[in-house]
């Protein structure tokens, strides 16, 4: 008896350091065209490495503080990137504002020659676009395949992100997004880490169907 006792009473702390932080909020409503979205048990702060803006340089992600961003990894070269950008340019067009944006980093080398002249063509209508020069950041923040969005408190913390492609205009992905603005300043928040997120995922060369490799993967220094 005792040692039954004893089984349930660690099953119990078990699931009690299991569920996740959104849990006294209610459950994000991951589902449907976003059930792959990986929500992390607490936020953790995004990297402070440079990207690259093309009218500033390098530039941190600070700039955003008091927004909530969907961050979104890309490149002309991968085809899922590409299929997904419309959705992304339609989110950002609905949603804007001082507290809300769509950040795209490019993972691309050819600078903004290419992808300017990439997103010209594609019609996408998302400012925030910026080069991600040596795949610093891609590296910084975990990203390991193409496309990954994250999406950013307004205190710059990761709440989770998807692996792979989705329209992020449709109800179940503005569900999920709208479920991390209305709850970004309850949720509690873990210490800054100095690699960003830590997320347990398959090798680059074992991307799912529907991803790309992230070149972030195999690039060095």
């Amino acid at each position: 008896m005792r040692n039954f006792l004893l089984t349930l009473m660690g099953a119990a702390a078990v699931i009690a350091v299991t569920v996740p932080a959104s849990a006294d909020h209610g459950e994000a409503p991951i589902e449907g065209i976003v059930q792959n979205f990986f929500e992390l048990e607490k936020p953790v702060a995004a990297p402070d490495t440079p990207v690259v803006s093309k009218d500033e340089g390098p530039i941190t992600l600070d700039r955003f503080r008091g927004k909530f961003v969907v961050l979104n990894f890309w490149a002309t070269w991968c085809g899922p990137c590409i299929r997904e950008l419309p959705s992304l340019s339609r989110l950002n067009a609905e949603f804007a504002g001082d507290d809300f944006a769509v950040v795209l980093i490019s993972q691309d080398r050819g600078g903004f020659k290419q992808t300017d002249r990439f997103l010209k063509k594609l019609k996408i209508d998302i400012p925030d676009a910026f080069i991600d020069e040596k795949l610093k950041y891609s590296r910084a923040i975990g990203v390991r395949s193409l496309p990954t969005t994250i999406l950013l408190g307004p205190d710059g913390n990761e709440f989770g992100r998807l692996t792979g492609s989705a329209e992020w205009d449709e109800p179940e992905a503005v569900a999920l997004v709208n479920f991390y603005r209305e709850h970004a300043e309850n949720l509690p928040v873990q210490k800054p880490a100095e690699t960003g997120a830590v997320i347990e995922e398959e090798p680059a060369s074992e991307a799912k169907a529907g991803e790309c490799a992230s070149k972030a993967a195999s690039t060095s220094g």
